[in-house]
């Protein structure tokens, strides 16, 4: 019988749930050996490291002094302010349960890391993916190109939110990084952005649709989704740089 290996997988505290059900499912035959908030050690043949870069929730692999950086693109080249972690962003794309026949938005796009992650890892029919910011459309665009995705898969355009043009209700998905109020923006102009958002997805979404957002504004949150009209679910509390946003899952009732 041969040996196995040992490999240590971090991650972002509360995330853990997501990580393992990755691991299991792409590697089956894993054994745990132990389990806490920010690590899970296991045991699987006598695999090379690199062997794990199809692991992308997770932000760290090490085993026999080596170690690896799950977290990092190739394909990112541009970044911006109180941007997303990539492994957060494939998280918020399988907590969508996205198929390859969705249309998913992003009204808060950044740096578009969520648009490109639901089309290189998940390969939905397309993604729509706007920002108020100028330069976050540059640097998305740039990120479009490294990433060698066509022009007919996304659609990447400068619009507030409040006057995002798509009035047909075709879009499957929502999955987007709501501004939190403390790094990228303030509790005024989030409420505005809020509500605004939230008529947004009364007119684009479909009946049936998704929507999975990150945000530490979770009072806000539960506000302008109100009861009558939309089921909410936090599903996950985020431990990120001194932040603690939270994992929402959003449906019409």
């Amino acid at each position: 019988m041969y040996k196995k290996r040992t490999y240590i997988l971090s991650f972002l505290p509360g995330t853990d749930r997501f990580v393992s059900e990755e691991l299991k499912e792409k590697y089956p035959d894993v054994e745990i050996l132990s389990h806490n908030s920010q690590s899970i050690t296991f045991s699987f043949g006598t695999l090379e490291i690199e062997t794990f870069r199809n692991l992308y929730s997770p932000i760290y692999i090490e085993s026999e002094g080596k170690k690896l950086n799950l977290f990092r693109r190739s394909w990112k080249k541009k970044s911006v302010s109180a941007g997303l972690n990539p492994s957060l962003a494939y998280i918020l794309c399988t907590v969508a349960d996205l198929r390859e026949e969705d249309i998913l938005l992003d009204p808060f796009c950044g740096a578009s890391t969520i648009p490109i992650t639901a089309l290189k890892y998940f390969n939905v029919k397309r993604v729509l993916c706007s920002d108020i910011s100028g330069s976050c459309i540059e640097k998305s665009q740039k990120n479009f190109d490294s990433a060698k995705i066509s022009k007919e898969k996304y659609k990447l355009f400068k619009s507030d939110v409040g006057k995002t043009k798509l009035n047909k209700q075709n879009v499957d998905k929502v999955v987007t990084n709501l501004p939190f109020g403390i790094r990228a923006s303030n509790h005024e102009r989030n409420t505005k952005a809020y509500y605004d958002f939230e008529k947004l997805l009364k007119k684009v979404l479909r009946k049936k649709g998704l929507v999975v957002v990150l945000t530490q504004e979770k009072v806000l949150l539960r506000k302008v989704f109100n009861k009558e009209k939309w089921l909410v679910k936090s599903l996950s509390r985020i431990n990120e740089g001194g932040l603690q946003p939270e994992i929402f899952k959003i449906s019409r009732r």
